[in-house]
């Protein structure tokens, strides 16, 4: 799983967010966090990256930016679902040894002749150098605030807002290289989430490294609905470097 120390985002998404350096890259539309649709961090927004000319070697650098071994394959025309906003990169042109898809050749930020019916996507292989569990924030343009999602046997998760504090919220932030947490939100205010609802009655005593080291009832065990899914507002930059997914990586 990747460390997403999103972070995208980022970044975390979903991510979502994992960085490499000061680039920031997540892959959305996915309950699967080593594919979906390419989005990268720029002036402060979440944009996407346009299918034209885009290729393996493309694809790669997007992989091994997020912490994967290697790209399976790349997915054109909104494969992934539509994004919105922003085109940030089209006609991308890597070589392949890049250490981040911001430092191949392309046309420039926001330069581009597509819609979002062109949004590329890719596959990695479902495999990373990280050991740990994944946390990424998701439903927001801003990579410091979203919706809490966690990575739990190979699927994308939300967690539920029951009995949620600062506590938690600090851990979160903390994982994703936050200094600290500024709020957190309750009743899906970044939007519902789907599939899993990994983590309920979660409670934490502040000093933990990881969420999922703090207690709450067991994976997937829950008595939620996703109108439940909690979210967090972290404090300042993420000192984390990596890239979404989010480790908070990591994202999305």
């Amino acid at each position: 799983m990747v460390s997403l120390v999103c972070v995208a985002l980022v970044f975390f998404s979903c991510c979502p967010l994992t960085t490499a350096g000061q680039f920031q890259i997540r892959l959305m539309g996915s309950s699967l966090a080593y594919q979906g649709r390419v989005e990268v961090f720029h002036s402060g927004v979440w944009g996407t990256v346009c299918d034209d000319y885009f290729d393996l070697d493309d694809a790669t650098v997007v992989c091994h930016q997020l912490g994967y071994v290697s790209a399976v394959s790349y997915k054109f025309n909104a494969y992934f679902g539509a994004g919105t906003g922003q085109i940030w990169m089209d006609d991308v042109g890597c070589a392949g040894s890049e250490s981040a898809l911001q430092l191949c050749n392309f046309g420039g930020w926001g330069i581009h002749n597509c819609a979002h019916s062109e949004d590329v996507g890719v596959v990695c292989h479902n495999f990373t150098n990280a050991t740990m569990d994944s946390v990424r924030l998701s439903g927001s343009t801003l990579p410091n605030q979203g919706r809490v999602e966690v990575y739990h046997d190979g699927v994308w998760g939300t967690v539920c807002d029951d009995g949620w504090d600062m506590d938690n919220s600090n851990v979160l932030c903390h994982q994703l290289g936050y200094s600290s947490a500024v709020s957190y939100k309750l009743g899906a205010y970044f939007g519902t989430g789907f599939g899993h609802i990994w983590m309920d009655n979660v409670n934490c005593a502040g000093s933990e490294s990881e969420l999922q080291m703090c207690s709450f009832n067991g994976w997937g065990v829950n008595d939620c609905s996703h109108s439940e899914d909690v979210g967090v507002v972290c404090h300042g930059k993420s000192t984390v470097l990596g890239i979404t997914l989010q480790r908070s990586q990591y994202s999305c």
